[in-house]
């Protein structure tokens, strides 16, 4: 008979752990169908980043292994970028090995369902933490009647599968779920926490080592964020100890938990390293410290997001995403009022999630926690840290529910409903809407009756029926809020429709070329076009991107922001001297002079640039990018071909009028011309009228430079804000002419003396020039640390230009290049986590046999 009630209740435990998986699993599932997500409909749910990053990203991964490629370099990364920096920010997910048995074509759908795959493991993870934790109490139980002890566990298992369905779906998780790599430390999270607990209350510390080191593996930059609230919680977890000096100093705690932290991050130098060197290479690298102390925002402001289908915030705002159910606020004031539970816990745990929330709305506070830099754009993304504290909390509330007095839930309730009042009357936010504050009351009060409901009545079915009810009911919740602030779609065939047009022309490009070239679009679909399609471009959108690429583009006029450059504002001089040789268009009015038609594949048009210039050109020795010249990349222009002894002035400004808020242009002559925007008033201009009817400019800021094309005589165009949300609708711009003879005679003066033979691989180049004449050598390619360049079989470090460029100061002669690229710290990496793990496998060894054999083997 014992036997039997201990299978039941295993098959009863199991069926519990799978529900963790499932439901929300099932209800993301659910979603998908609702909206129509391949193969339910037409839509994918490729969503912000995941739109222009994660799916590019992915395809140049696909690209790179099934093409035997090394993961070091990519030059379909920008002008060219460390790969393994990006494969480590963005890719390093072990679930992401099989995207390898996923054909092309489907990958959209196997990062979408993956996501699904990780929301259902995050409450899985979650809930075997909830159990784990209160193990011990549990074992303390054994002694109730049979009938108590049945209801008790029972309603323990519902309690931790209702809260870890509200882990796995919470807010931070409704706003982000679509950052791919994120998701693994969410739900790693849990085990490492879990693991931290053990090392402080039994000194094993294999789980917690382990799971640390796959997070830090995973992904470093929310690693970041775990390992500062790791440390708070092992404080936290030292102040819950009474006999402190027995219990963990004497038994080495502190120096157990040091040493574990210190191997898992050494676990993970094979990327860590290098992946630290290539950030100290971008924007990201420089942390200037806040010089002030400032606030946000209210903590009551922040607490009104507790409440469910509150908008999520992803822009450049700072509000949290801490939807965690509606439960909550019930259960906050229960675990106050809970005399089970220790004041010393209460105020620690408090103490703690105060601290957390304060960070979110402080910004120094906010500053550290993100890496010592400041979010551009998705604010608290260690907003799973709270939520995971506040829902531990709110168990530890739930199972002592049976023991508490009834008018105890009474008072949770009308503390809810006095706050969310109170929030009515004092938060005037377009996010807190009339229907936020009903569907919180609504679910709240039902909770309230449901918690009642299992604190007074006895009856078996009465309390199956309501675990049944209070399941339902976290459905219907988790459903609606994530259906109504998550899960953005896009048209799946207008994503990859085109992709097999891009692909075909590319390789007509590849047959007519034998050395480095780049191509680019004249309208482009994602930031990281070149990437989705695997051609060689000069665009990237990316936290790993070489910030003194972005900066040359900043003064060349070009798209530029901390995460992106773009060549969008290239003028035809420096898309020569970028090695652009050929653009994609979805149309057949691009072609003049500068641009002709090759070819076409569907809607997609293939051009050959007309002014090209060979890769590994020769300028004047010494020669650079002329000082000055801040906020306007044509008269830079002027000035490069005027260094270069070009006669004439390349860029002519020419007399353009205001026309109320617009900019009016009318051709004095057929030509070629561009305009600068002399103010920031707007980021996005329609140019109306031209050779192409109507042009979208966007991502603009002052200084950004526009292709007006070519203008027959007596032709207008108009410029007018694109931005219809824009409060400063004016348009201030210079319009310049461009001469072609100047430009032909810069582009001789480069090419004279150029790089021939040239060979070039993801991480490879070489090629031979012959010297007639002393003169600098550039290459289109950007100088990160990890090139090795020989030059005639000797290491040599050249000089940059504009920054970034790779160039060298030659005389007469002839020389033979060879360079390889292997990423900075990979081989102190490899080594750091070769020692890190021998000396991890030394110390389990080594304690196991220490420990008698009737103890437990070590986790």
């Amino acid at each position: 008979m014992k036997k039997m009630k201990q299978k039941t209740r295993g098959q009863w435990e199991r069926a519990v752990l799978v529900l963790s998986l499932l439901i929300p699993t099932i209800i993301m599932l659910a979603l998908f169908v609702i909206n129509r997500i391949y193969p339910f409909g037409d839509r994918s749910f490729l969503f912000s980043d995941m739109y222009h990053q994660y799916m590019p990203f992915f395809s140049e991964l696909l690209h790179k292994v099934r093409g035997g490629e090394s993961l070091s370099f990519s030059f379909n990364v920008g002008i060219g970028s460390n790969f393994l920096a990006l494969f480590v920010y963005y890719l390093a997910s072990p679930f992401h090995i099989f995207s390898l048995l996923v054909p092309e074509s489907h990958l959209m759908e196997f990062m979408s369902y993956l996501i699904v795959l990780k929301i259902g493991l995050a409450g899985l993870t979650s809930y075997l933490y909830l159990k784990k934790h209160f193990q011990a109490e549990d074992a303390k139980d054994v002694g109730d009647a049979p009938e108590s002890l049945w209801t008790k566990k029972r309603g323990n298992d519902i309690g931790a599968l209702f809260f870890s369905c509200f882990y796995a779906l919470s807010g931070f998780m409704a706003a982000y779920n679509y950052n791919i790599m994120w998701v693994d430390c969410v739900v790693l999270l849990p085990l490492i926490v879990l693991g931290l607990e053990r090392l402080v209350k039994e000194g094993r510390g294999g789980l917690y080592c382990v799971t640390l080191a796959l997070s830090i593996f995973t992904n470093y930059y929310i690693s970041i964020m775990i390992c500062i609230f790791l440390v708070l919680y092992f404080i936290l977890l030292l102040a819950l100890e009474k006999d402190w000096v027995h219990n963990i100093w004497k038994k080495g705690i502190p120096g157990y938990f040091a040493l574990y932290s210190l191997l898992a991050g050494g676990m993970a130098a094979v990327l860590l390293i290098p992946e630290v060197c290539a950030i100290l290479r971008t924007d990201f690298g420089d942390m200037d410290f806040p010089k002030k102390v400032e606030s946000y925002f209210s903590v009551l402001d922040m607490l009104a997001r507790h409440c469910m289908c509150v908008y999520t915030e992803r822009g450049l705002d700072h509000w949290p995403n801490i939807y965690c159910g509606s439960a909550v606020l019930l259960m906050v004031p229960l675990y106050l009022m809970n005399r089970r539970i220790s004041i010393r816990e209460k105020f620690c745990r408090m103490a703690l999630a105060g601290f957390l929330l304060i960070s979110f709305s402080t910004n120094v506070l906010d500053f550290i926690w993100h890496g010592l830099n400041y979010p551009d754009s998705l604010p608290a993304r260690q907003s799973f840290l709270y939520i995971f504290l506040v829902l531990t909390m709110c168990y530890e509330a739930f199972r002592g529910v049976r023991e508490m007095e009834g008018q105890q839930i009474l008072y949770s309730f009308l503390w809810a409903l006095g706050f969310i009042l109170f929030c009515g009357k004092f938060i005037d936010h377009e996010d807190f809407e009339l229907g936020v504050k009903l569907l919180t009351l609504v679910f709240a009060g039902v909770y309230a009756v449901l918690l009642y409901l299992y604190r007074t009545r006895q009856k078996r079915m009465t309390l199956q029926a309501v675990a049944v009810a209070a399941l339902v009911m976290m459905v219907a919740e988790s459903a609606i809020n994530t259906y109504g602030t998550s899960v953005g779609t896009v048209s799946r065939s207008a994503y990859l429709g085109q992709q097999e047009d891009y692909k075909a022309l590319y390789e007509v490009t590849r047959t007519r070329e034998e050395g480095f070239y780049r191509l680019e679009k004249f309208t482009r679909k994602t930031k990281n076009d070149g990437t989705l399609t695997g051609y060689p471009t000069a665009s990237v959108f990316s936290s790993t991107l070489n910030s003194y690429v972005m900066d040359m583009y900043q003064r060349l006029g070009m798209r530029h922001s901390k995460v992106y450059y773009g060549f969008d504002g290239a003028t035809a001089l420096v898309s020569a001297m970028l090695n652009v040789n050929y653009m994609f268009g979805e149309s057949e009015k691009y072609e003049n002079s500068l641009y002709t038609l090759l070819g076409q594949s569907g809607d997609v048009f293939l051009y050959q640039c007309n002014a090209l210039l060979p890769f590994g050109y020769v300028a004047p020795l010494g020669f650079d990018l002329p000082e000055g010249f801040e906020g306007n990349g044509l008269l830079l222009q002027n000035q490069m071909a005027e260094d270069l002894g070009a006669e004439g002035m390349l860029f002519r400004p020419v007399r353009a009028e205001a026309a109320r808020d617009d900019v009016v242009f009318t051709a004095q002559e057929g030509g070629y011309y561009y305009a600068v925007l002399t103010a920031s008033g707007t980021n996005k201009v329609d140019c109306i009228g031209g050779s192409t009817d109507e042009e979208k400019f966007k991502d603009l800021k002052k200084g950004s430079v526009l292709y007006l094309g070519y203008l027959e005589k007596g032709q207008t165009i108009t410029l007018t804000n694109g931005n219809e949300e824009d409060e400063t609708p004016r348009v201030d711009a210079d319009v310049y002419a461009m001469d072609r003879e100047v430009l032909g005679q810069v582009l001789e003066l480069l090419s004279a003396q150029h790089m021939e033979h040239v060979v070039w691989e993801s991480d490879f180049l070489s090629g031979d020039i012959t010297m007639a004449q002393a003169g600098r050598l550039i290459l289109s390619v950007p100088y990160e640390a990890g090139w090795k360049v020989l030059v005639n079989g000797e290491e040599v470090e050249g000089a940059l230009f504009g920054g970034c460029l790779m160039a060298f100061d030659l005389e007469p002669g002839e020389y033979r290049f060879e360079m390889k690229y292997v990423p900075e710290g990979s081989y102190a990496g490899a080594a750091v986590s070769a020692v890190s793990i021998v000396a991890f496998a030394m110390i389990q060894t080594i304690r196991r046999r220490r420990k008698p054999s009737a103890e437990p083997r070590e986790a």
